[in-house]
């Protein structure tokens, strides 16, 4: 190698040029950051700012000194002699210049006060110049003086170790000089194996003792043992916790309940030699068992045997013993301690260890002050500092317990002090922590909520609170997890996660009986919740109704509320269910308009408040739901008629299931007939006095409430109406033999039954009625119902009465029935109100138009009859109903006509054809009222002759007939017989009437009467029945009374078939 460099120079040697570390060893390469970083000497440790005096503390102390030197000054400056003037004035003139030895002496007292401040100003201005500097210096060097006390605290540490060092090998010479085994002998330990001697070895020359028999070693122990109670109990004055002794085997034996107990010996009976130590054991667990050879009983034999040998005697003994029991207990329990931070109880438990006590701090990360057991020596001084006459106390095992900070002292901890455990001490303690919360969150609670508590002394995991609200599924758990202290609720799901991170977090932490009552609210509604979407219930009302509000219309302590819209309810009523303390309510809400207040609450009333929220459970809700507010709109609506009632709830519908039996109720509403169907005065009562209206809910499909009304009508009635329903039973009435009657009812959601059921009981009574009259009147009832009765009341003819709705009543006849004619007079008669015939008498509706049947049908049967046969001129004749008891039979070929009514004479009723001719002419046809009209001769001649005519049921009366009612038929057939006779082929032909001015003829034309229309309801002018000329109708009455009172001597009674 070449051994210079490039330029001439020596090369360097073989590794100088590289780099080395602290430690000296060469690095290949250069150093990284990492590297030089991991290769330097370990930092120093840093003293806290907490360990020294800080430069405020010394500022505290120089403000401190030189206030008190201030005091100090001015204590001696107020000391210096003064001179005093008499009276504390000077004469006059010797203000300023008089008094020179006086005002000396106070001269050279003012200066010596200057003296004294000047120095002390002088004095106290260098100490604060100093700290100024100090404090200027501080703060530009304060790193640097921190350095340099790390520095510092770091070379004393040194310093110290090496003085440590020193000690600690000579305590290690002098304690391994005990520990020391000598070399063993091998040479001597063979030959006495094998010869049993060794002759090298000098023999002292004892005598070996005489070997004791059996029987003297017993008579020894018995003596020893004479001797030593005789000591006991003659010579020595015995403490009171010495008092539990035994002699035996030669040694007394003290024993010291769950300490230990302790065997010595004497060979004198009275005190002149002192006690020796024999054995000790410990009486509590777990202990270690001391041998009699063991290291720790030799160093115990000579401690207590010195003892034994002083003035104390057997009490210092015991009271050594007793620290060192009680001493070794705390060990005990502190290894335990110490145990159990390597098992479940790591970060939650820590362990302290003063002089002979033993702190337990448990459930560190709660929030809040900290709690912990103190388990010490107590010596049990008395607090008056009097020694009791039984002795003085002796030290004992202690514990206290603080919880939050503050020691409980009104508590039993019940700590076993012979068993040593400290899981179960610390078990046993925080057992009583947690039934503390739990017992004030039981407190907290309403007392409504069903709370079940169970505890445990020793074990806290089981110590919970079971809190139900509601349905029994519905219940919290409450627990406290024992090593941690945080609370714990069950079941586990979404609600009671939240809750339990609200109660459990470290600020702000809520309540738990607050936390718990709203879980249990919450939980309960979402179960709610939950079948109601099983069963389609609509949930509303959440945004626009505030709590506040349901709590005022309730009346109670409401926790949280939800609002359901059911099928067929509508939107002004809604399902509410509230949950309170005592758990959930269920009301029906009558909303209004905007949903925001509530107008009505009605509360559904449970046989079984405490009910398991189901499907099931729900829908009978639903109903008794229907049923409450079906009741309420009932009686709200008897209310307003001023009605009275009554309800009861003995209507039960029992069902299969166990739960529906307790839900279902049902109630019964007490009304009375009488105020719900007025009777006819004269009438008798058909019903008896009170009728019940039950309420059998919604039906599926239309979602109305259906209603059952039962009643009970009177024997009499109560078999004509059997006969009257036996024939066309009906779907919504059904009646029994007995009487008892059902009416089936429905109503939309929230609308009340009374007025159907006032309705449904008018029309029983039309049809009661009705059909007594059909009965009466001998009319043949072909079917019936509440809603139509079908009858005949002929041998062809029928008709069909509809009761419709309200006091409406229709009236039906087929299209060839001859009372077409008359059909809306006839209903106008039944719907009309009740006023009394003239021609029949009847007073009742019904009575007046069945009547009238009877009375019109031969004369709307005749007409029927002539005006289908007559075939010689179309539309002649026609016949104009003016109202039911007048007519006109007109004739357009020949012209003629014919006014028809009934009247009655003598309880009887005849019919009265009259001859138009004989009315003025205004109230004559239209044909008849034309100027230049004149009639024909030979109708003239026809009708004198028919009117002169006199048969068995009708006769003449010289200008009409007379006619009886089943005798009107054969008159009109002559009637029309006649005048057909004089039928005119071609058609009668009339003369023009004069020719006028247009003003008259618009008179004219204004003045004539409407021609007939030729309808069967045509009207003709409502005067046309008045009679004619005073000379005329005197004629007619007179004829009139003739042929009547002829008739009533050929015929006594009318018949009617």
């Amino acid at each position: 190698m070449n051994p210079t460099g490039a330029n001439g120079s020596i090369a360097q040697r073989d590794g100088e040029a590289r780099k080395r570390s602290h430690e000296g060893k060469i690095v290949n390469g250069p150093a990284s950051i990492s590297d030089q970083v991991a290769q330097l000497p370990p930092e120093l440790v840093h003293v806290a700012a907490d360990a020294y005096h800080p430069l405020s503390k010394l500022l505290q102390r120089i403000n401190q000194e030189c206030f008190d030197q201030l005091n100090e000054v001015l204590q001696r400056m107020a000391s210096l002699p003064v001179s005093h003037q008499a009276n504390g004035a000077l004469p006059n003139g010797l203000g300023s210049h008089g008094g020179a030895s006086g005002g000396q002496e106070n001269a050279e007292s003012s200066k010596q006060k200057k003296l004294l401040m000047l120095r002390f100003a002088q004095a106290n201005r260098a100490k604060y110049i100093k700290m100024l500097v100090l404090a200027d210096w501080g703060k530009k060097s304060a790193g640097e003086i921190s350095k340099l006390i790390d520095l510092f605290a770091w070379a004393k540490e040194q310093c110290f170790d090496q003085d440590a060092v020193d000690a600690q090998m000579e305590q290690l010479k002098l304690l391994s000089a005990h520990a020391r085994q000598s070399n063993p002998d091998i040479r001597t330990a063979l030959e006495i194996l094998t010869t049993q001697k060794a002759e090298w070895l000098p023999d002292l020359g004892f005598v070996p003792p005489e070997p004791i028999s059996s029987e003297k070693a017993l008579t020894l122990l018995r003596y020893m043992d004479t001797s030593l109670t005789i000591r006991l109990t003659v010579h020595e004055k015995l403490p009171r916790h010495l008092q539990n002794w035994r002699v035996e085997s030669g040694r007394a034996t003290f024993t010291i309940e769950t300490e230990f107990e302790f065997d010595v010996m004497s060979f004198v009976e009275d005190t002149s030699d002192q006690w020796h130590f024999i054995d000790f054991r410990l009486l509590f667990s777990p202990a270690p068992v001391l041998h009699v050879d063991s290291r720790i009983m030799f160093e115990l034999k000579n401690i207590m045997d010195h003892n034994l040998a002083g003035e104390g005697g057997l009490e210092e003994c015991f009271h050594f013993l007793h620290n060192f029991t009680l001493t070794h207990k705390i060990s005990v329990l502190r290894s335990q301690a110490h145990a159990l931070l390597q098992s479940g109880w790591d970060g939650s438990l820590r362990v302290d260890s003063p002089h002979r006590q033993l702190v337990l701090s448990y459930w560190l990360d709660k929030p809040g002050k900290k709690n912990w057991i103190e388990i010490g020596i107590s010596r049990n001084k008395p607090k008056h500092g009097k020694v009791s006459w039984r002795g003085p106390s002796f030290p004992s095992l202690t514990a206290r317990w603080f919880r939050q900070g503050t020691e409980v002292k009104d508590v039993d901890l019940k700590l076993d002090w012979n068993n040593l455990s400290a899981e179960r001490i610390l078990k046993r303690v925080i057992s009583l922590h947690t039934q503390h919360l739990l017992q004030t969150t039981r407190q907290n609670m309403k007392f409504s909520t069903a709370i079940k508590a169970t505890f445990s002394d020793f074990e806290p995991a089981d110590c919970k609170l079971e809190a139900t609200m509601g349905s029994s599924a519905n219940n919290v758990t409450l627990s406290v997890e024992p090593a941690s202290g945080r609370y714990i609720l069950q079941p586990v799901n979404l609600l009671s996660a939240g809750a339990e991170n609200a109660i459990n977090r470290p600020q702000d932490a809520l309540n738990p009986s607050n936390v718990v009552t709203q879980l249990l609210a919450r939980s309960l509604l979402d179960l709610v919740h939950r079948c109601a979407q099983q069963l389609g219930w609509k949930q509303i009302g959440q945004r626009t109704l505030r709590l506040d509000v349901v709590k005022t219309a309730v009346k109670t302590e409401v926790l949280q509320f939800a609002l359901y819209s059911l099928r067929g309810w509508g939107s002004e009523w809604a399902m509410a269910v509230t949950v309170d303390a005592s758990g959930q309510s269920w009301w029906a809400f009558k909303m209004g308009t905007a949903g925001n207040n509530i107008k009505h609450v009605e509360k559904i009333n449970m046989k079984n408040s405490r009910l398991d929220i189901t499907r099931g459970t729900l829908a009978a809700i639903a109903r008794v739901a229907v049923n409450t507010l079906s009741l309420y709109v009932n009686t709200e609506e008897l209310r307003k008629r001023g009605q009275t009632y009554h309800t009861s709830d003995e209507f039960t519908r029992p069902r299969s299931t166990p739960t529906s039996q307790n839900v279902l109720r049902g109630w019964v509403l007490h009304v009375k007939t009488s105020e719900l169907l007025a009777v006819n005065p004269g009438e008798e009562e058909w019903l008896q006095p009170v009728m019940r209206v039950v309420c059998h809910g919604q039906q599926l499909q239309s979602q109305k409430v259906w209603h059952i009304a039962t009643g009970t009508m009177v024997p009499n009635v109560a078999s004509d109406m059997k006969k009257l329903m036996a024939s066309s039973p009906q779907s919504d009435f059904n009646f029994s033999d007995d009487g008892h009657f059902q009416i089936l009812l429905n109503t939309p959601f929230g609308g009340e039954i009374i007025s159907k059921l006032m309705s449904r009981l008018r029309d029983i009574d039309r049809l009661r009625s009705f059909a007594t009259i059909l009965q009466k009147r001998k009319m043949v009832l072909q079917s019936s119902s509440l809603q139509q009765v079908r009858f005949q009341y002929g041998h062809s003819l029928s008709a069909t009465v509809k009761f419709e709705a309200g006091d409406a009543v229709k009236l039906e006849f087929d299209d060839q029935n001859p009372h077409m004619r008359v059909q809306p007079f006839l209903q106008n008669m039944i719907n009309a109100p009740p006023i009394k015939s003239s021609v029949s008498g009847d007073t009742t509706n019904l009575d007046q138009f069945c009547t009238s049947l009877m009375i019109t049908r031969p004369l709307l049967s005749a007409i029927a009859t002539i005006t289908d046969s007559n075939t010689k001129s179309f539309g002649s004749p026609y016949l104009l109903v003016h109202t039911i008891n007048s007519y006109r039979l007109a004739y357009t070929n020949p012209i003629c006509s014919f006014e028809i009514r009934p009247t009655r004479k003598d309880d009887r009723v005849l019919w009265v054809i009259e001859d138009s001719e004989r009315n003025p002419i205004d109230l004559r046809p239209k044909e008849q009222r034309t100027p230049g009209f004149t009639r024909q001769e030979n109708l003239k001649a026809a009708l004198h002759g028919l009117f002169v005519k006199k048969e068995d049921r009708w006769w003449g009366v010289h200008s009409g007939i007379v006619a009886e009612i089943d005798g009107v038929r054969e008159a009109l057939k002559e009637l029309h017989a006649t005048v057909m006779t004089c039928y005119v082929e071609g058609g009668v032909k009339q003369p023009q009437p004069l020719a006028v001015n247009n003003g008259n003829q618009k008179q004219a034309k204004a003045a004539a009467p409407p021609a007939p229309t030729g309808k069967p309801n045509g009207h003709a002018p409502h005067n046309q029945n008045k009679a004619g000329g005073p000379q005329q109708r005197q004629s007619f009455k007179e004829g009139f009374n003739k042929a009547a009172n002829k008739a009533k001597a050929k015929h006594d009674v009318i018949t009617i078939d």
